[in-house]
């Protein structure tokens, strides 16, 4: 028996979605580069909505690429077919009415995009909608570029319920469950098999020569949930597709212990430590990172302050001296990096940073997140400040004059920028004290005190 898992599929509990409501639709239903006529219909109420109620209706383009086996990333689109901006006639979307825009490749997809090296595969079709002139852009909730997926003449099975979110790497849209309600999956696959969906183990539904199969459970107990859709094609090849999410019950509140602040506070031995988040409003907090292999958890749900603003956790068994990637999940749906950090990994610039600026930048978790990902670093090397007495100018005399380096010079890199202190005097900056006042991604202030010298 041949067993294959296509994917895992994270999905958390946060707002309901019925099949039809789903920022992308496709037909046909697993595209094929050989497929003649693919259609790609963009429903502007999902996503960020960045087309929504736009007028003219007959005023939306595409802008397409493919991502082909010989792409690096979600980045590296290759055969882009129209330029930004540009109101080209043939890259107009079709008004479907109700805020959405159907697009059409007759054809092939080879054809269409002009490839000809018959050892490049296309895996994604990757698609925005957007505005004539390119100033609104429909994109998906996280503000990232959607993609269609192409399936090669294998057999295939796929969890179509709850719906996809067309991310680069394919996670399922939130639902609203709660313990005690009925959840509803829906398998499709491209040639008929004998059909299963299993529930932590459990059948729950099944199906002979078919091509999709539907089934209902209850969601009777929290924590994590599996779900399994397999199917069985000829000569007993077997397909699968997993879909997980965590049920998680009511955050547990309490007061933050004393001494721990917001941001991290690393507890004495450099084993633990206290992460703190102002979130007022957020219902429910959980943290994934390195230690939990970036699955929500229950034990990773942050406990709430009564007050309702922060969220806090304690974590332990941490190596001193070792960098731990992390990010919030807030709500079950958004991942965001630590505002509070010193050092955030970013999976667009990072490849960007040369060894000479940043020896030995921790990797981006690729395939594990999405997304900006701050880093925590217990027993991290207090730095050795060869300036013990330096005085700080009068704050009410400073000025600040803010680069960001990746931009303003090639070397992207403190030392370099030092160099540039003639332009800064030419620009009028007569004096000039270099000292970081803040870093973000390479986004550096620096400050100077006319007065100081």
């Amino acid at each position: 028996m041949i067993s294959r898992i296509i994917s895992s599929l994270l999905i958390s509990i946060c707002c309901a979605l019925t099949s039809e409501a789903q920022l992308l639709r496709w037909s046909p239903s697993f595209i094929q580069e050989n497929s003649t006529a693919v259609t790609i219909t963009a429903d502007a109420r999902f996503g960020n909505k960045g087309i929504f109620a736009h007028a003219p209706v007959t005023d939306v383009y595409v802008h397409i690429g493919a991502i082909t086996n010989l792409s690096t990333g979600a980045s590296n689109w290759k055969y882009v077919k129209f330029d930004w901006g540009v109101a080209n006639p043939a890259a107009n979307a079709a008004s479907s009415g109700a805020n959405q825009w159907t697009f059409t490749i007759n054809g092939g997809l080879r054809n269409f995009f002009g490839i000809t090296n018959s050892a490049e595969k296309i895996q994604k079709i990757a698609i925005l909608f957007r505005s004539g002139n390119g100033n609104k852009v429909l994109r998906n909730d996280d503000a990232s570029d959607m993609y269609v997926p192409v399936y090669d003449n294998g057999n295939f099975a796929r969890i179509d319920e709850p719906v996809s979110q067309p991310t680069y790497i394919r996670t399922i849209a939130s639902v609203d469950k709660q313990l005690g309600n009925q959840l509803t999956i829906t398998g499709n696959t491209n040639n008929s098999a004998n059909l299963r969906i299993l529930h932590n183990n459990n059948l729950i539904g099944s199906a002979t020569a078919a091509t999709t199969l539907s089934a209902n459970t209850t969601l009777t107990e929290g924590g994590n949930q599996k779900f399994i859709f397999e199917a069985t094609f000829a000569g007993n090849n077997v397909v699968t597709d997993t879909l997980q999410f965590f049920l998680p019950g009511t955050a547990v509140t309490a007061p933050i212990p004393n001494g721990i602040v917001d941001g991290i506070t690393y507890m004495p031995g450099d084993t633990a430590a206290y992460l703190v988040l102002y979130a007022p409003g957020k219902s429910r907090v959980a943290v994934l990172g390195d230690f939990n292999n970036w699955t929500e958890t229950q034990e990773g749900q942050m406990n709430k302050t009564p007050d309702g603003n922060r969220f806090w956790i304690r974590i332990g068994k941490l190596l001193p001296g070792t960098e731990y990637a992390y990010q919030f999940l807030i709500d079950g749906s958004l991942r965001i990096a630590d505002y509070n950090t010193e050092l955030v990994l970013d999976p667009n610039n990072d490849i960007n940073i040369p060894s000479v600026t940043y020896p030995s930048l921790k990797l981006y978790p690729t395939n594990k997140t999405t997304g900006i990902v701050s880093v925590l670093q217990p027993g991290k090397s207090k730095y050795n400040w060869k300036i013990q007495n330096f005085k700080r100018p009068n704050k009410e005399n400073l000025i600040v004059y803010e680069v960001l380096l990746r931009d303003f010079i090639a070397n992207r890199n403190y030392k370099t920028l030092k160099d540039s202190i003639p332009y800064f005097k030419r620009l009028g900056i007569n004096a000039i004290e270099l000292m970081p006042v803040s870093e973000f991604e390479g986004n550096f202030s620096w400050g100077y005190n006319p007065n100081y010298f």
